[in-house]
């Protein structure tokens, strides 16, 4: 494709990933909840078999008009019930797909048993399939085309506390952006941090990418740090390649965007970085 392929990005061993999500924002289908299911239990159902019921998700749209707000959330044109989010899990609940009318999202999430991260090539693949499966299934029940207005990949992160820090004031040694506030203020008791990247292609601006830190604690109450990566912006171009186009670029951006948050001594040390 038109990106950089997996094996030229940056690697690491041991990635703190803990979460991945590829999602997709839909021009509202005249789907029920009955046309979801039915979908979820056709297509779906074997390898996800554990259905469930969730409060529907309001996606955001990255805009670059100064006079309205950067993130709006959609509006849908129908009428009616508002949608209702549809969850499929795997037996081992480390996969999971998310359906309503106008969001689709395929997510890997680590467990005590199934921790190792699946890259992101067999995600994409996860991915694509459920997304030919529904584009089909939208066209075989005269609800016409899906089509996608938004792109967004996300990776969740989770540093934890031992070799390198101790107190989530201690971020600056793990997180770049931290930074050292000099010689008068002590330690900070933590540190929140987020910021925005807008994201070009071919000279003008289709997305942005948001890298946010947050103190957080594990069960057992030791520190963690979340380190949340989401890139989320328009197709590149139409139809099925329009999309992977974009999460290509997003993947360079969210990859190449956590080597430059992450210091030298907690890529090395931590997750072994092998290019």
């Amino acid at each position: 494709m038109i990106h950089s392929p997996e094996f030229a990005l940056p690697g690491y061993e041991m990635p703190p990933v803990v979460e991945t999500a590829f999602a997709v924002t839909l021009r509202p289908l005249p789907l029920t909840v009955v046309d979801l299911a039915r979908f979820g239990d056709s297509t779906l159902g074997h390898d996800f078999p554990i259905p469930s019921e969730q409060p529907p998700v309001n996606p955001l749209v990255e805009t670059f008009n100064p006079a309205i707000p950067n993130l709006v959330p959609t509006l849908s044109l129908l009428s009616g019930v508002p949608p209702i989010r549809l969850w499929f899990q795997n037996e081992d609940r480390t996969r999971l797909v998310q359906l309503q009318r106008d969001w689709l999202s395929c997510n890997w999430q680590s467990t005590p048993d199934h921790a190792a991260y699946p890259r992101y090539s067999a995600m994409e693949a996860l991915f694509f399939q459920v997304w030919d499966s529904f584009s089909e299934f939208a066209k075989q029940s005269g609800h016409g085309e899906a089509a996608v207005t938004q792109c967004e990949l996300m990776y969740a992160n989770h540093i934890n506390a031992g070799e390198l820090w101790l107190r989530h004031g201690q971020m600056e040694k793990v997180i770049r952006l931290a930074g050292n506030s000099g010689t008068f203020l002590p330690e900070p008791e933590d540190t929140q941090l987020l910021y925005r990247y807008r994201i070009p292609y071919e000279g003008k601006d289709i997305g942005r990418l948001y890298v946010q830190a947050l103190p957080s604690l594990k069960k057992d109450g030791s520190p963690v740090i979340q380190l949340n990566l989401v890139a989320r912006g328009t197709p590149i171009d139409s139809g099925r390649q329009g999309i992977q186009g974009f999460f290509e670029l997003a993947h360079e951006w969210i990859v190449k965007g956590f080597e430059a948050v992450t210091t030298n001594e907690a890529q090395n040390a931590l997750w072994g970085k092998v290019r």
